[in-house]
């Protein structure tokens, strides 16, 4: 029997496809559209599409975070936010930045939990390609004392506390800007840094210009996941063609029978 591509994790299944089984009295078209569904190609798109779901759910919540801090940049919006007689518009700014940043490090860590499972379910049995993916992840991220701090800043934030949040600010007749930062002390009062991520947090000084941060390490994520993409696209370019050219014949035949 075909089975389909479509796991209960709403991702491709794992499972080879199979013979596909005609049932008495089933209309050809639908016959055909079940076929389609377990076919390789479409067990392809699956997989790439599940790889650049996962990436959007990350790079959603940084695009949100990085709209917000770009606002931040407009006199207009933020300048009565910065007004030291109105403290509690500023309070509440802080503590929309920690929700933002809040959500970026939870999708950090999902992407990342995510990512492993899905190659170690899809893909355990491909030596070459495991090790090629397991060669980017080290050429990319390790040693990219970011990636370890965010990391660690996810565990903080989900074990410790909220990160404490502060604005700093630059004004005068041609420089307006405002950065959000994390003071450096109260981050390093926490015992469960790594010792890399302690001397990285160290020798940033009395802030850490966390947007930035968050910026640069999205940035090498989004590389990475479309190599990811592409890599799987690449390996299943033959079926994938193959699967269009049969979906579009399937497509006509569906347009002429219902007069589409």
């Amino acid at each position: 029997m075909m089975r389909s591509v479509e796991s209960e994790e709403g991702g491709a299944a794992a499972d080879p496809v199979g013979e596909s089984v005609v049932v008495p009295g089933e209309p050809w078209l639908v016959t055909r559209q079940r076929e389609l569904r377990g076919s390789p190609g479409y067990r392809g798109l699956a997989l790439v599409d599940r790889v650049k779901r996962t990436a959007y759910v990350f790079q959603a919540n940084v695009a949100q975070y990085q709209a917000f801090v770009a606002q931040l940049q407009d006199p207009g919006f933020s300048l009565p936010i910065m007004e030291v007689k109105n403290p509690g518009a500023h309070d509440g700014m802080l503590s929309e930045a920690e929700r933002l940043l809040h959500n970026v490090l939870t999708a950090l860590s999902t992407r990342v939990d995510h990512q492993r499972r899905f190659m170690e379910k899809h893909f355990a049995a491909d030596i070459e390609f495991t090790k090629a993916y397991k060669d980017n992840v080290a050429a990319t991220f390790n040693g990219d004392m970011q990636a370890v701090f965010l990391k660690g800043l996810r565990n903080y934030m989900a074990h410790r506390d909220l990160p404490v949040g502060q604005s700093s600010s630059t004004m005068s007749a041609t420089v307006y800007e405002i950065k959000l930062v994390l003071p450096c002390e109260p981050l390093l009062r926490w015992e469960r840094w790594n010792s890399d991520a302690k001397s990285w947090i160290e020798r940033c000084g009395a802030e850490i210009d966390i947007a930035d941060v968050v910026a640069d390490y999205a940035r090498k994520v989004e590389i990475f996941d479309q190599w990811l993409a592409d890599q799987i696209s690449h390996k299943y370019a033959v079926e994938i063609q193959e699967y269009r050219q049969a979906h579009e014949e399937y497509t006509r035949e569906h347009h002429r029978v219902f007069g589409l």
